[in-house]
């Protein structure tokens, strides 16, 4: 009988050898892949932090330029504060003159104005009269005026006065400016 091996033993040693090349050359491959990879990213992340150095660069120096608008943007509100108060004066610099104009044409010969105050629009007249008379009359052609009203007369006293030691009638009128 004839015995006929069918493995050869020469041809095992060569797969085993075949596949460890094999084996090393993948493990090869994978540790190039695996280093290229890691190359890369590292040249990524040194460019990425020359970015952020730049820019951190770049907003230092323009800290100076943002301050200077800052400090123009503060420029800028009280220019327009002072804009909006010199509108106001200047709409309210018509009416003083016309109240004052109305005030000096319905005073009487004896009565004294000691101070006139306006606030937005409410007025308050302090003065001195000789008699009660020359008050209700100043009263009421204040109360004829078109953009005066709620006039009212808060207080008469009668008060000596010390140079001509003369008793007036001292008052205080209050009422409303509406345009």
């Amino acid at each position: 009988m004839i015995k006929i091996n069918l493995i050869p033993s020469q041809t095992e040693k060569t797969v085993f050898k075949e596949d460890l090349y094999l084996f090393i050359f993948i493990t090869f491959l994978c540790f190039i892949a695996v280093g290229g990879f890691y190359y890369k990213n590292h040249l990524d992340i040194t460019e990425q932090k020359k970015l952020i150095q730049n820019t951190k660069n770049e907003i230092a120096s323009l800290q100076k330029i943002y301050k200077e608008f800052l400090a123009m943007e503060q420029q800028k509100k009280e220019i327009e504060r002072r804009m909006k108060a010199i509108d106001t004066i200047k709409e309210g610099r018509a009416l003083s003159a016309r109240i004052l104009f109305d005030l000096t044409n319905i005073v009487k010969d004896n009565v004294w104005f000691r101070n006139f105050n306006k606030t937005d629009e409410k007025f308050q007249i302090e003065g001195v009269s000789l008699e009660n008379e020359s008050i209700s009359d100043l009263m009421e052609k204040l109360a004829k005026i078109p953009y005066m009203r709620n006039i009212e007369l808060l207080n008469v006293t009668d008060e000596t006065d010390k140079l001509t030691n003369v008793t007036v009638k001292k008052f205080i009128i209050q009422g409303e400016i509406a345009l």
